[in-house]
């Protein structure tokens, strides 16, 4: 964003325009970290230290700072507001405190508020050209809204009339984010879902418009478009293939391109958000017990590995698969297909003998681990072809799940011999990259690898992975509520719950990886 012209402004000029920074900053009451950067702008501007710790106090304290009236070049001033109005909507949100907050340093810049009106409103166009829209009919009334707020219950939209209360509501979701320059006989939607009127609010700031908060009230399907807004990872739109109709109804599928060996037709399925219940073992590692409603129940954790029928690359990311027509693989896929055939050959075999049953959602438990295989001999031999270090700890780390994951389906099938040596495998790849994971990664697999140990009973190796934890932070650098602050506190805790309990959690006191309390 273009800053004024700071080389010709005096001194008070500039502490007026970093105070009215670190004010719009505050004003919604909280201090995102997109703004932060902005912060770090303004205090490099700045003559000296008792400004730059002047302004610090205001965003430490969150009180808005006491501006006047400023008397500056009108050039400059129009920048100044446009810088300001620019930062309002950093944070992917626009309050009314902040739209307050910036009509007063407007005003204090001695604009009109028709200019301010039509700044705060391009702010707020540029917030939002990216959400969702949708067809909102009621009665008479059929207009293209905005759709924010958008969750499980429902969704928000302004509209420039009041709604009478509990009103019907139908609306469609449009299928492209960004229609604006298409007719409505061009715009394509989802089907119609039915919702209803909760409540309405008039915008303090915006003469005779309203915020209505509607309900659905039908449960949300696929066809709605409305888990696409929720989850778009997993519904994303594909490019070939299509979609894939599922026998369970808790189960959503879609044919995926392989980047290896140009198979348009990789099956992913994906679970619907929270339509399960699950318990995690002593490693963190979900198992799924049973429906959590009226969806059905599907042990996802067989399922979750997706297989190119066939090369046999292996993942349960989506992004290892091509979706759109512009995707890229992340990898050398040229550089990965070399020697790939001869080494999944036999596991690929496996698969392909299954047949559909493999390839579709009613894997059974040996399926399952085999497709578990798959994934980590394509991690592993992503990891071996990668010469990038940091994509090469990624793929191992990513065999390391695939191969936790796995050992809790063997625990469960009674094969503990094989379950157990899978946890040796992941120390010993976990231990080979260590030393050079960064945070927070390192203090995850910190934990994990201590896990291990005191299930192995090894007391002498985990000592070194809680004093590991220990010194992570022995001088107070870490700034308290920072993401790695945070890390560290929920981390330690994590080692120091294994340590307290570690005379239980122990391969000789455990049927399985669950504690028998879960049974």
């Amino acid at each position: 964003m273009q800053l004024p012209d700071i080389e010709h402004m005096s001194s008070a000029e500039k502490n007026w325009f970093a105070s009215s920074i670190a004010g719009m900053i505050v004003a919604d009451g909280r201090a995102d970290e997109t703004e932060l950067e902005f912060l770090k702008e303004a205090i490099n501007f700045l003559d000296n230290k008792d400004e730059i710790s002047k302004i610090m106090a205001i965003v430490k304290s969150g009180t808005l700072p006491e501006l006047g009236p400023l008397e500056i070049d009108s050039k400059q001033a129009f920048l100044m507001l446009k810088y300001l109005a620019q930062l309002m909507v950093a944070d992917s949100d626009l309050s009314s405190k902040e739209i307050e907050f910036f009509l007063l340093t407007g005003k204090f810049l001695g604009f009109s508020n028709g200019i301010l009106s039509k700044f705060w409103k391009s702010a707020r166009s540029l917030l939002e050209r990216d959400l969702p829209q949708g067809m909102i009919q009621t009665g008479k009334l059929n207009v293209k809204v905005i759709l924010t707020n958008v969750d499980e219950s429902g969704f928000t939209f302004r509209l420039n009339k009041p709604l009478m209360p509990k009103v019907k509501i139908m609306l469609q979701v449009s299928k492209s984010h960004q229609s604006v320059d298409q007719s409505e006989s061009e715009e394509e939607f989802w089907m119609v879902i039915a919702c209803k009127m909760f409540n309405q609010r008039q915008l303090k700031y915006d003469d005779g418009c309203y915020m209505v908060r509607a309900t659905f009230e039908q449960k949300i399907a696929f066809e709605h478009g409305v888990l696409q807004i929720l989850d778009p990872e997993n519904y994303a739109v594909v490019s070939k293939g299509g979609y894939i109709e599922t026998k369970k109804n808790s189960l959503h599928g879609s044919n995926l391109h392989c980047y290896i060996c140009d198979n348009p037709e990789v099956p992913f399925y994906v679970l619907q958000s929270k339509s399960m219940k699950t318990k995690s073992n002593i490693f963190g590692i979900p198992s799924y017990i049973d429906s959590a409603g009226a969806l059905d129940f599907c042990n996802y954790s067989l399922i979750d590995v997706a297989s190119c029928p066939k090369c046999g690359f292996s993942s349960n990311h989506k992004d290892d698969f091509k979706r759109l027509e512009t995707d890229k693989p992340h990898f050398d896929s040229e550089k990965f297909s070399k020697e790939w055939s001869d080494k999944v050959a036999p596991l690929l075999k496996k698969a392909q003998d299954s047949g559909e049953k493999y390839f579709g959602e009613e894997r059974d438990i040996e399926q399952g681990l085999l497709s578990y295989d798959l994934a980590a001999a394509t991690f592993e031999h992503l990891a071996n072809v990668e010469t990038d270090v940091r994509l090469k700890r990624e793929a191992i780390r990513r065999k390391a799940s695939m191969l936790m994951v796995q050992s809790e389906l063997l625990m469960e099938n009674e094969d503990r011999d094989h379950a157990e040596a899978n946890l040796k495998k992941v120390v010993e790849d976990l231990e080979s990259i260590f030393e050079s994971l960064e945070s927070p990664v390192i203090l995850h697999v910190c934990v994990l690898l201590f896990q291990i140990k005191i299930y192995f009973n090894d007391l002498q190796s985990a000592a070194q992975y809680m004093k590991f934890m220990d010194n992570y932070d022995t001088e107070g650098k870490l700034e308290e509520g920072t993401e790695e602050y945070k890390e560290l506190n929920v981390n330690s805790a994590k080692i120091k719950a294994t340590f307290d309990d570690r005379e239980i959690l122990t391969k000789e006191n455990l049927k399985h990886f669950h504690l028998d309390d879960d049974e």
